[in-house]
């Protein structure tokens, strides 16, 4: 059974109401639940993976309505995002088809506008780090379609495909982009991957073989070009599933193709990442990039559930040694049919402040931030409840929690209650992979490296269907223990005073 579905969550297709708006439910008023229930999380005191921070995309169709915005406008999205909310990493959509339309042809301007350069100038000045590129839109002219054998070993429908002369021009329209952002405009793209989703077939195919071969093709054609800083990463799978295992084992197993990649890549919609992967990548110096996550479809202010499941996809991952986790859309112009896939949406012809819509995930994330800084070291978070909490397939975890250690010293801790008694059940996919019935849960976090510090202060915040990143009153760890109690819904950060 397929069960990867790119770009839709169960929570996307739960909230999607006829008419076109979110569904009532995800707005209205949610009650802490007089049933409770209690489990512990474990922190192992192995060091893991150090947080990168975290991101959101952009494009250049992105640019040109953003600078249609008043300056004053502009600068509040980037107040908000880049320096508030403590996003720090921009992935940069990029249309092969736009820059290179014609064999031989680079087309800079139509793909990277003026706009588009003065969006990421801006957003830079707020505090964005780095810059990774996303390549989509393959020009027709690489491609063929080919018969596609599915796993029933069944033939099914045609899918586009590089043709087999292509890859070299493939990996070179790829490197080319890249040097001239930096000789045109002195932007520096950090890291690059292949093929946004390449296992879709909606753009362009590949199979473990292809993705193998592309990424030293492409390796090979930046260090051409004197970009040997230029990181690649890969395959960015549209969920971590059988096909991303597949991907990533072969990449693993050809040592120049392992060489070439600074570090894995896939998506975390309905599948984020899992054990299996973690393993995959633990001690061999690699990152874990998380590049695009959302709960595309409607979404209106107010709304929990979205921010909930984002919350929770991303502790889930920084307990499966996830490094960058980024959000599908920062900001962009309002799109009622799809808003879900933003943090803030805009519209320049609304006078006063309605032309911004502030999605609740934007407080969520917030809280996130503010707890987990750019440096920080996981460690495995173990739940007696539902063991490694892994956002994947199947009914979400109740309680999903995740901690680290800050360069400062301080510890960190989030823990995300996905129940709710009200999430709709319109088919039997949505029955498997909804979260379970409302319970509150009583939830004590022993953490082994602070067995002997005695007693240690957590400042705590509180982000739900009642607050939005709320200072609650401090909790006190003893020798390792503390206890705090998550409703439905509910997101808790745990944050200590230095050590």
């Amino acid at each position: 059974m397929n069960t990867t579905l790119p770009r839709v969550t169960l929570s996307a297709l739960m909230l999607a109401a006829v008419s076109g708006l979110s569904v009532m439910a995800a707005t209205a008023p949610v009650q802490p639940s007089t049933n409770i229930g209690s489990v512990t999380i474990t922190v192992n005191a192995q060091p893991r993976q150090i947080f990168a921070g975290l991101g959101a995309s952009s494009s250049a169709g992105g640019g040109r309505s953003y600078m249609q915005l008043a300056p004053g406008r502009r600068a509040k999205l980037n107040e908000l995002l880049w320096r508030e909310a403590r996003f720090n990493t921009i992935r940069l959509w990029f249309a092969l088809k736009r820059y290179a339309p014609e064999p031989g042809q680079r087309r800079f301007k139509d793909e990277f506008p003026d706009e588009w350069a003065a969006l990421l100038r801006d957003a830079q000045a707020a505090g964005v780090k780095h810059l990774v590129l996303a390549p989509c839109g393959v020009p027709a002219y690489l491609l063929e379609r080919l018969p596609h054998m599915g796993k029933d070993g069944k033939e099914k429908a045609a899918l586009p495909q590089l043709k087999p002369d292509q890859f070299n021009e493939h990996a070179a329209i790829i490197a080319d982009f890249i040097r001239e952002a930096r000789d045109q405009h002195h932007i520096v793209i950090e890291a690059t991957g292949i093929q946004n989703e390449p296992n879709t077939g909606h753009d362009c195919h590949f199979k473990a073989e292809d993705m193998v071969r592309s990424v030293k093709l492409l390796r090979a054609a930046l260090d051409a070009r004197g970009l040997q800083q230029v990181q690649v990463i890969a395959p960015e799978t549209a969920s971590c599933d059988g096909v991303a295992y597949a991907m990533v084992d072969a990449l693993k197993a050809d040592a120049d193709a392992w060489k070439a990649i600074a570090g894995i890549a896939t998506h975390s919609y309905n599948m984020g990442a899992t054990k299996r992967m973690a393993d995959t990548v633990a001690g061999t110096g690699k990152d874990y990039w998380q590049t695009e996550a959302s709960v595309p479809g409607p979404e209106a202010p107010g709304d929990i559930y979205r921010a909930a499941t984002v919350a929770t996809t991303f502790l889930s991952d920084m307990n499966h040694r996830v490094t960058h986790w980024i959000h599908f859309i920062g900001y962009l112009g309002n799109d009622p049919r799809d808003n879900g896939t933003r943090i803030m949406a805009y519209d320049g012809k609304v006078a006063g402040d309605g032309w911004l819509k502030v999605f609740e995930k934007y407080h969520y994330f917030q809280q996130l931030a503010q707890t987990f800084e750019v440096g920080a070291q996981f460690r495995q978070a173990f739940s007696s409840l539902e063991k490694e909490m892994t956002w994947t397939y199947g009914r979400k975890p109740r309680i999903t929690a995740a901690a680290a250690r800050n360069p400062d010293g301080s510890w960190g801790v989030g823990v995300s209650n996905y129940t709710a008694d009200d999430f709709p059940q319109k088919d039997q996919f949505q029955i498997d992979n909804c979260g379970r019935a409302a319970q509150s849960f009583t939830v004590t976090v022993n953490v082994e490296e602070l067995a002997n510090a005695g007693e240690l202060r957590f400042e705590t915040h509180r982000s739900g269907p009642q607050c939005q990143n709320a200072r609650q009153e401090p909790v006190t760890m003893r020798n390792g223990q503390l206890t705090v109690t998550v409703h439905p819904l509910e997101l808790v950060t745990l944050r200590s005073s230095l050590r």
